[in-house]
Order: C-alpha cells, then structure tokens, then sequence
C-alpha cells in the first residue's frame, strides 16, 4: 500500500503539498485503530519557481512525529532512513525490422531526485552490399552525416579501408559516401571488392539532468548528432517519473538497435520512514469526546537546535473496528441474472440457500 507522504519546508518550518510547489499541504485525516506507513521528507527551497526545492538528508538528527491537540495522541520517536539508490534499466518494446519501428523503454526504480544520466547508443555494423564510384550501397543504413565508421574488408587500388575511420558525407536512405575529415570532400577511390562492413561508432549523450523532461532528453540524441536538418530522429515521449519512451524513426526507422545503455549518478529522495499506530486509548477518547480537530507537529532535533513543524490534522473513529466480525453479518444480498432482473439469495438458520426474484 502507498505510504503516507509528508514534504517539510525546512525554512519555513512548514508543510508544503509536494517537493515541485510551495503551496501548503492540505489537512490530513486519520482514524483510530489504523497503522500508517509515514514518510518524511526535509526540502531545501531552491529560489529557483521550476524547481522549487533541493532533499536534505535528515537521517543524522532526531525526529519525533505526534497527533494530538494539547499532547500526542499519538507519537512516534524511532524513523528509518530510506534507500537513496536509483537504478535505470532499459528493455525493448518493439524490436524494430522491415515493418516496425524500434522502441525502447528506459526505466527508473525509484523516482530520481537529484543526478545527472546519459544514454549511450552502442557500436553498430551495417552491411554493405556494394560500392560503385564512391558510394557505399546498404539499404536503410541509418548511418547519418558527419558520424564515424570504420570500414572493414573493403579492398581500392593501393590500399585498404579495413580497420581505419572515416566520416559519413552525403548520406541518403540507401547509400553514403565517405571523407577522410568531417566535412571533408568525399573519397572516389576505385573499390575492387564487392561489399563490406561499416561500424559506426557508440554514440553518448551529454549528461542530462535528473529532472529533465521528455523534450530535453530529445534534443540530448540531437546535440549527440542523431539528427537531419537539427529535426529529432528518436522521438522521445514520457518523464522523469514514469520513465522515457524512446522512438527510432524517420532515419532510424526499421533498423534493429541494440539496447542504449545508461551511465547516471542519480538517486532517490533521501527521508525517513516509520509504521505509526493510530490505536491508542488517547485517540480514542479524543474521539469519543466528539474532538475531531487536532494538530499534526514534526519535532526535528540536531545537537543544541530543535525545529518545529505543525499543521492541521483530523481525527475520525473506524466503521470496521478491531472487533468487528469476519465476515460482516448479513444473511441475505441481491444478485443480477445478467437479462435485468434482481434476485434475493438468503441463508436460513440451517445453513440453506434461497432464491427470490425481486
């Protein structure tokens, strides 16, 4: 079940809705006999309105939570601090092909909070098929202007292509020339062999901040040089707390790619987490009393400094309580036959069923 999730402004001493605005925490409710999974977490405010606040780590000082009105209903004195670790994963959705599009998934185990990653598309090898005054035959190659192959197996007058580097210059779907230099003029040496392999290069992005959004992460394939005419050629869709979509199309279309890899220095928000029982005979005798407003107070003590947190809470008594039977006592319910009509089952004191249509 989702824990209970508690963000602390630690500069203004108060409760804010959530680490990505400073609007204030709305009143929460809680009920007698439950146990609830609490999280805390201490913000930084940043200055900066899209990103409002920094996570401090907080698991060095003492932190004591309470639920009362003039003195803890309820109170809880002993916090774990949570798992930092961030791991991104990316699996392929689609395999692309003659007929489909790659699509990748890249995926987060936590949702990052500060860090940076980068995505890395590894080496590839295209198959040439055959080379003709210059130009290098491989249908939906996928290779683009300006990157770097190295050619192996490709036999000229004089000299081999194998295992030396070259640019990529006037690339089309089907076929690309290359240059000793980028932007270099185009080699049109005799090729006396029929085909060949062309490997390009790993390609990495720059890093990319943990935050950042699916356009960012699309123009970062587009800085790597993955682009025609600065136009995107991995669509990217999704965020940083669902995770990226990744579309190879246009260029990149109806090739298979290998997985890209991610290097990242992310990690998960740091705070503190504890079960806290709502079961105690004060609750219940605030609520008995007909007191159902009360106040929520996070104490936080470093050394010499203790900083209070308070905002408004409500207290509310559970219809299913400890004692109530299971199952519930009823000896008849109704029951739809699928055609419209409504049907009475009951038990009697033999333990025998009924029916009655309605």
């Amino acid at each position: 079940m989702e824990a209970r999730r508690f963000y602390l402004d630690t500069q203004a001493r108060s409760f804010v809705d959530a680490p990505s605005n400073t609007l204030a925490a709305g009143q929460s409710l809680f009920f007698d006999e439950d146990v609830e999974s609490v999280e805390l977490y201490f913000l930084k405010p940043t200055g900066d309105f899209s990103s409002p606040y920094d996570y401090l780590d907080y698991s060095g000082n003492t932190v004591k939570l309470a639920v009362g009105v003039t003195a803890p209903a309820a109170l809880q004195t002993s916090w774990t601090a949570l798992p930092t670790t961030c791991t991104a994963s990316v699996t392929t959705v689609i395999t692309g092909g003659v007929s489909a599009n790659e699509v990748q998934r890249v995926s987060f185990t936590t949702v990052p909070a500060s860090g940076s990653f980068s995505l890395t598309l590894p080496a590839r090898a295209v198959t040439v098929s055959a080379v003709s005054a210059g130009f290098f035959t491989s249908v939906a190659h996928g290779l683009l202007n300006g990157q770097t192959a190295t050619l192996s197996a490709f036999t000229i007058s004089g000299g081999s292509f194998a295992n030396q580097a070259y640019f990529i210059t006037q690339r089309s779907p089907d076929t690309f020339r290359i240059a000793a230099t980028a932007g270099g003029t185009a080699i049109t040496a005799s090729v006396t062999s029929g085909g060949g392999t062309a490997t390009l290069a790993a390609l990495t992005t720059g890093q990319i901040a943990y935050s950042a959004n699916a356009l960012t992460v699309q123009d970062a394939f587009i800085a790597a040089g993955i682009t025609v005419d600065n136009a995107p050629q991995i669509n990217v869709s999704g965020s940083f707390s669902s995770g990226f979509t990744l579309t190879f199309a246009n260029t990149q279309a109806n090739i298979n790619f290998d997985p890209v890899t991610v290097s990242s220095t992310l990690a998960a928000a740091p705070g503190l987490t504890a079960n806290v029982s709502f079961n105690t005979a004060e609750i219940a005798a605030l609520i008995a009393a007909g007191t159902t407003s009360a106040t929520i107070e996070v104490e936080v003590a470093g050394g010499a400094i203790r900083q209070t947190y308070q905002t408004g809470a409500t207290l509310s008594g559970d219809i299913i309580s400890s004692t109530s039977p299971s199952p519930l006592t009823a000896n008849s319910f109704n029951l739809s036959d699928g055609s419209g009509g409504t049907w009475t089952i009951s038990i009697d004191s033999s333990g025998i069923l009924s029916a009655s249509k309605v």
